[in-house]
């Protein structure tokens, strides 16, 4: 498949609707218990991304009691220092990288939806791997 088809086929999945206040992302990103809801990550209106909760709700309907893993929930979080972990359940970025080109700067909000991405991959299938505080994964 050349870039553009495979560019084609990863923006077909995806759907933004942007409201007063916030801004919805609809990625075809799915938690494997059978259930096709898009993932929804929203910025708010002060800038901060979030998954509103969704990768620790799937975690817990699939393995109950997350408790047992605590400690690999924060050493993913720990080993991608953008993604910080709100009220216990709420994955969120709320600082982005400031590129410079040549005389301009701008912020990298790719970069804060690429890690955050990251972290929900990881923490979705916490349950089969191990990750170590450098934030190395083994199976």
């Amino acid at each position: 498949m050349n870039a553009e088809k495979l560019q084609k086929y990863i923006l077909q999945g995806i759907c933004k609707k942007v409201y007063p206040d916030k801004i919805e992302l609809y990625l075809p990103f799915f938690f494997g218990n059978g259930d096709e809801t898009l993932l929804c990550l929203t910025w708010d209106k002060d800038g901060i991304l979030s998954d509103g909760g969704r990768t620790i709700s799937e975690l817990k309907k699939r393995v109950g009691d997350i408790s047992v893993y605590t400690e690999n929930i924060h050493n993913v979080l720990n080993s991608h220092g953008m993604v910080e972990l709100v009220s216990g359940h709420i994955l969120t970025v709320r600082h982005y990288f400031t590129v410079f080109s040549g005389d301009e700067a701008y912020t990298d909000y790719l970069a804060g939806i690429s890690k955050l991405i990251e972290v929900i991959s990881l923490i979705s299938v916490i349950d089969t791997i191990q990750v170590s505080h450098e934030g190395e994964v083994s199976v």
